[in-house]
């Protein structure tokens, strides 16, 4: 039974006006059977002038509908030779994959210690779950993460966090998943007071549990006139609303929070508005690049390969007698003749090679190097200074989200720990923004070693720097290094 609708679906003009650049990145990032799968949304059809020709009688129906039969058939062939190099996955894999080349550093007091390997209560582990965020956060310039706890009149004891059954968790959220959101401007601040999430639940079919339907749910967050955090759930099925559910008495340490415990993750700033999507420039040049690939393909096709052309002398001058000529037929090799009669010719045509559509197609991989693909083409050079200049571009975005996802992470555990009443002070969850490996050469090393014994450098910078390329453990300190050193030998006059 359908209960009336509350509207809870409407989406934020924000949101509207960003959802197809977020579609079009997790396309580019799906590959190739993706993006194909949209047919005319990324690859138009060349023959689509073919819909907008209304016939006017019957025979000009059939011809019509002959050629689009045929339209269709070359499309899908013209969509089957177009290839999509996925190089917006590879640049989004290399930048998350420089981010965690080195673990996340985490500082929780001993209560919140569980969230470490089950961070929402599906056993993903905190770093898996960041991960995940990171990887929006690249790809959309948003994601979000909600502290949720079930109900408790008094502050979870020792044992309910052991269990695991009454203790905060995190929920990641991608951008979009966060379909409405609304603030307010209290005294001073600007402060959030709605935010809706749409998520998913299953539902057996008729009783049956080996059958199951997924249907929409919208979890609303929201401070209430009474200015305290309420929560909405609403259940869809079948369209319908059908279920409205409300939590309006959570609290954290025995008092009603006064806040949404929700935290947004942008690639700028942490906050409701809606950041640029990194990836966006570079999946539209992967688009225009595929575009280019089809249209290669579909030149070659057509003129890559040779055309006969016999062109019979007088005698031969009607079917019948090139038919009586030629018994056998036009078989094309050195194997076979045709006889075209006294005067006659047969030659090959052949269409010139045209490289504009393959081009277009190098042109799109170099401007997909300026943005930020690495290594589309292993054989590229370039100056020193063009490669800093890149790696500092790619960096600071890299950085800013990395940065951006550390600081909505300590909110989060520091809200846990709200909930549980634990010391907030010390809590912190930093990604690693050491994000490219630059190992040092011998030379460089035996510099640094003869400024150290010179005393222009301490030993510590040293092995700091060694640290960052990997070429020692980083767990390893100064005290460790020279330790070893001296056990093997080393002399306490250089680097010890």
């Amino acid at each position: 039974m359908s209960i009336e609708k509350s509207g809870v679906q409407t989406t934020h003009p924000d949101y509207d006006k960003n959802l197809t650049k977020w579609i079009q990145v997790d396309d580019c990032i799906g590959g190739a059977l993706q993006v194909k799968s949209k047919g005319t949304q990324y690859l138009p059809n060349p023959d689509a002038y073919l819909s907008d020709c209304q016939p006017k009688d019957m025979a000009q129906l059939e011809a019509w509908q002959r050629s689009c039969s045929i339209a269709s058939t070359r499309y899908g062939s013209y969509l089957q030779r177009a290839m999509f190099l996925g190089f917006t996955k590879r640049t989004k894999d290399g930048m998350v994959g420089g981010v965690f080349r080195k673990d996340p550093v985490v500082e929780v007091p001993s209560q919140l210690e569980y969230l470490i390997g089950d961070v929402d209560g599906n056993e993903t582990d905190l770093n898996q779950q960041s991960r995940v965020v990171m990887d929006q956060a690249l790809r959309k310039g948003r994601s979000g993460l909600l502290v949720d706890m079930p109900y408790n009149e008094s502050v979870s004891s020792l044992k309910d966090v052991q269990s695991g059954m009454s203790v905060p968790r995190i929920q990641k959220y991608e951008a979009q998943d966060i379909i409405n959101w609304r603030f307010a401007r209290i005294g001073s601040t600007v402060k959030v007071v709605m935010i809706v999430l749409k998520e998913k639940y299953e539902k057996s079919l008729g009783g049956n549990p080996y059958q199951t339907q997924e249907y929409d749910q919208y979890r609303v967050l929201m401070i209430d006139e009474n200015g305290y955090y309420v929560q909405q759930l609403h259940r869809y099925d079948s369209g319908n609303e059908v279920e409205v559910v409300t939590y309006d008495n959570i609290r954290a340490n025995g008092q009603r929070l006064t806040s949404i415990p929700f935290f947004f993750v942008g690639s700028e700033e942490n906050d409701y508005t809606v950041d640029d999507a990194p990836l966006y420039d570079l999946s539209e040049v992967n688009i225009a690049h595929y575009r280019n690939s089809a249209d290669n393909e579909e030149s070659s096709f057509i003129t890559g390969q040779p055309t006969l052309v016999i062109a019979p002398s007088k005698s031969l001058g009607n079917p019948k007698q090139f038919a009586e000529a030629n018994p056998n037929g036009i078989v094309l090799g050195s194997r076979q003749g045709i006889n075209v009669g006294e005067g006659g010719n047969a030659f090959l045509l052949q269409a010139e090679a045209n490289n504009l559509a393959k081009q277009n197609m190098l042109d799109k991989e170099q401007q997909a190097i300026s943005i930020g693909a690495e290594l589309i083409s292993p054989s590229k050079q370039q100056t020193a200074e063009a490669a800093r200049i890149q790696k500092g571009a790619d960096t600071s975005v890299i950085a800013t989200v990395a940065n951006n996802v550390s600081d909505a992470y300590t909110n989060a555990l520091k809200a846990c720990a709200m909930f549980l009443g634990a010391q907030e002070d010390g809590i912190s969850y930093n990604l690693n923004t050491d994000f490219f490996l630059e190992m040092l050469t011998a030379q460089d090393r035996a510099q640094w070693v003869a400024e150290i014994n010179m005393g222009i450098l301490p030993k510590s910078a040293y092995y700091t720097r060694l640290r960052k390329t990997g070429q020692i453990p980083a767990e390893l300190d100064d005290g460790d290094i020279s330790a070893a050193i001296e056990a093997q030998g080393g002399m306490s006059g250089g680097l010890i």
